[in-house]
């Protein structure tokens, strides 16, 4: 297109580096390589931004009928959408401002500040221009992660009723949604205001802190604790009410009797195994919900009539759950020190198998190590001393006694 292009060029020069051979280059040759290309491609976003700031002025994205830069740019180019707007406030930036534009052209501040300003002086332009130089100055002696929070300081003092306006606005946009997939997850998905969140973070870190890393399970990650955290925190409220205690299980499971008798269908179309609200589940779930809940019969035939409704009954009364309290202080799994309001408990021998609802096979279990107990396949019993032994799957057992708790029958 031009005479002696330079894009044309950096093309040839790209198809030259594209057959390089680097497989016999030493780590330092590379690492070298890695850090020049990364340059080059940062001096090719200013010159980008500064093309695409003269580009928008002139309204040249009109010309072929697209209704805006950025619609433009979806289109035409490999740009999604998000990045495309991105690119358009940055472009806008660097073009009305022009001690910015010198310092990104000068590689005084990197493509990444100008973005993290970009996004920050919107709706406060007066402000910027009356503080460029001295954000500016921030932003070439900081990393863009650590401009980024001195860019968001700024923008909260910059207009004071503005930024109440904002967090106003903010809040109002607060939402969780909770949807099921066909698998029975949960699928959490929202927005909290800072505060929110803040609380939120906090809340989960004390309900689920650290496991130990020399503990007989291995230790959880950071987000499957919040995961159980969250949840924990839920049946938390559910038991207290404003009163204090531990939570009763109110989940409505249907399950046909073959299901429970763990006996083959032969009509997958009478298969029941529906927990209320959530749908199919496994038997294995369903058997640790069984645990320690009210269980109540309703004989039906066919889908819809009722032949006989039982009188639901808890398994685990309230004298045996204080019982087991007593006894075991929390959860019983080695190493574990959850405490009994956080625990279920658990039949050593299952319950659907013959066990006996009884203070020498039941035990107490926080939720996680219940959960291990019963689908992911762990054993645990109890031994004449009161200890408590566990059982990995396959076949690896350790055996740990538990805050000195007594044994079972001085229990």
């Amino acid at each position: 297109m031009f005479g002696n292009d330079p894009v044309e060029r950096i093309r040839l020069a790209l198809e030259e580096l594209g057959s390089e051979d680097r497989r016999h280059w030493t780590g330092a040759a590379r690492s070298e390589r890695l850090v020049e290309l990364i340059a080059v491609a940062e001096r090719l976003q200013a010159e980008s931004l500064r093309c695409a700031g003269e580009w928008d002025r002139a309204a040249d994205w009109a010309f072929d009928g697209a209704l805006s830069p950025r619609s433009w740019l979806a289109h035409r180019t490999p740009s999604g959408r998000l990045e495309a707007s991105r690119l358009v406030t940055s472009a806008r930036l660097v073009r009305e401002h022009e001690a910015t534009g010198d310092a990104v052209r000068e590689g005084e501040i990197s493509c990444a500040h100008v973005e993290v300003l970009a996004s920050m002086v919107r709706y406060r332009e007066p402000e910027y221009a009356r503080n460029e130089e001295t954000l500016l100055d921030a932003a070439r002696t900081l990393s863009p992660d650590d401009f980024a929070l001195v860019a968001r300081r700024w923008r909260s003092v910059a207009d004071d009723e503005l930024s109440k306006e904002e967090a106003r606005a903010r809040y109002e946009r607060r939402n969780l949604h909770v949807s099921t997939t066909l698998h029975g997850m949960g699928v959490v998905t929202g927005e909290l205001d800072a505060d929110g969140t803040a609380t939120l973070l906090e809340a989960l870190d004390l309900a689920a802190p650290p496991d130990p890393g020399h503990g007989v399970a291995p230790p959880r990650t950071l987000s499957q604790r919040r995961a159980d955290g969250l949840v924990d925190i839920a049946a938390a409220f559910l038991a207290a009410q404003g009163k204090g205690g531990r939570p009763a299980v109110g989940l409505d499971l249907t399950m046909d009797v073959d299901t429970l008798a763990a006996r083959e269908h032969s009509d997958p179309r009478e298969v029941r195994c529906d927990l209320e609200r959530v749908g199919p589940i496994s038997r294995e779930t369903a058997m640790r919900l069984a645990c320690d809940c009210a269980v109540g019969r309703v004989v039906m035939r066919g889908e819809s009539e009722v032949l006989d409704l039982g009188r639901r009954q808890r398994l685990v009364s309230p004298a045996l759950r204080r019982a087991l309290e007593l006894r075991d202080r929390g959860c019983v799994f080695p190493g574990c020190d959850r405490p009994p309001e956080w625990c279920d408990a658990h039949h050593i021998l299952w319950w659907e198998r013959g066990g006996p609802t009884n203070d020498e096979n039941c035990c107490l279990l926080c939720r996680r190590h219940h959960t291990m107990c019963h689908e992911g396949g762990w054993g645990i019993r109890r031994a004449d001393d009161g200890a408590y032994e566990v059982q990995q799957p396959p076949s690896v057992r350790v055996r740990e006694r538990q805050r000195d708790r007594a044994p079972p029958v001085a229990a």
